[in-house]
Parts: C-alpha cells; structure tokens; sequence
C-alpha cells in the first residue's frame, strides 16, 4: 500500500493513565452497564481508557486534515485476512445501495461468540465481493471503517460530556440505542484481532 494511504498512530499508552485522568473522563458508568459491567466491582483498565483515547483522537485528527472521504482505522493488533489489499479496495467501490451508515465493522472480532446470540440478525445486502449486515452492535472494534461524517457524528456526541464511560465499542453501540448511528458488519473480514486469536498477549486488561 502506498505509503501516503497511511498513517501510524499513537495518542496516549496504558501505563500513562493516571488517576487524575481517570478522575477527569472516567464520570459515570452508562455505557459499561450494557455489559453488566459497573465502575465500582469492574472499573475500565488503564488499556481500556487508553484504547478510547486513542480512538478519539485519531478521529479528531481526521477531522482537523480533512473535509470529505472514507478512513480506516485498525489496532495495532490486527492481523491482515487473505486478500486484504484487494478487499479494501472492492469495500470502497460496493458502498452504494447498502442505505445510510457510520461504521462498518470490518473485523472478525467476537463475531464467532455473537452467533450464539443469533447474531448477524438483520437481513443480508448482498454486493459482488462483500455481503453487508446491519447490526448496531460491534464484535470489537479492531477494524472499522468510518466516513467522514459519521466522525463528526460520534465526536459531537462524546464532546458533549467527554464521558469514558465504557470501552469504546461498547459506546458506538449505546450510540446506536439512544442516537442516529448505524453499525454495519462486513464479511468476509479484512482483519483478525491477534490477541483474540491467541498470537499476542492482550494489552487492555
């Protein structure tokens, strides 16, 4: 890939965290109930809040240096699918017609445990190499796909209150519970979370 296309990017590690950060953004526990999660008996982990920071501020950096397009975002775990370099390009080209979206989720993720819970659900949009489902709900986040509106969606929305109130999927899906958000779910998959996958040792907890 062109080295233009891309760009490495790292805001804040877990072993900055400090309680006066904490403090700051960790003020409630709204989005962490969603998985039975409270900020007393299981608060977030310095990798947790971190992973959130991260994200934030890559989406306001895309902000800042651009006005229009299409941006990918994966962690710095992920493993690349098979034809990864072709799949992200065919993704770009078969958007038009799966109706109005914010991210697509583009990594294996959890997708395996979610099955149990008969997820995908929604009805298939299929295109000529990918086949779209909309969930509303994230299989982790290593992998997204975001245009640029939908940045500046999400981000009017946490810098409302700038809230870590949760990991940072787990609020794209509160986003989509109570707000104008669509969470989209490609297959097959670009990537795969290594940690998940048992190749790394997992950094958030």
């Amino acid at each position: 890939m062109p080295t233009d296309k891309y760009e490495f990017f790292t805001h804040i590690w877990g072993n900055q965290i400090t309680q006066t950060i904490r403090d700051k953004y960790c003020k409630s526990d709204f989005t962490m109930q969603m998985h039975n999660r409270n900020i007393k008996t299981k608060p977030l982990t310095n990798g947790e809040i971190s992973l959130f920071f991260n994200h934030i501020e890559c989406l306001r950096k895309i902000r800042s240096e651009y006005t229009d397009g299409l941006f990918f975002i994966f962690e710095s775990d992920v493993i690349f699918q098979n034809n990864f370099s072709e799949n992200i390009n065919n993704i770009c080209t078969e958007l038009n017609g799966i109706g109005e979206w914010d991210v697509i989720n583009v990594g294996e993720g959890t997708r395996e445990y979610l099955k149990r819970f008969g997820h995908p659900k929604s009805l298939p949009i299929k295109k000529n190499t990918f086949t779209f489902y909309n969930e509303n709900i994230h299989s982790c986040a290593e992998g997204l796909l975001w245009n640029y509106n939908s940045i500046c969606k999400f981000l009017s929305y946490f810098e409302l209150t700038e809230d870590i109130d949760g990991p940072i999927d787990t609020k794209m899906d509160v986003y989509c519970e109570i707000g104008d958000f669509k969470i989209i779910w490609a297959y097959p998959t670009l990537v795969y979370q290594g940690s998940i996958s048992g190749l790394y040792n997992s950094s958030l907890r």
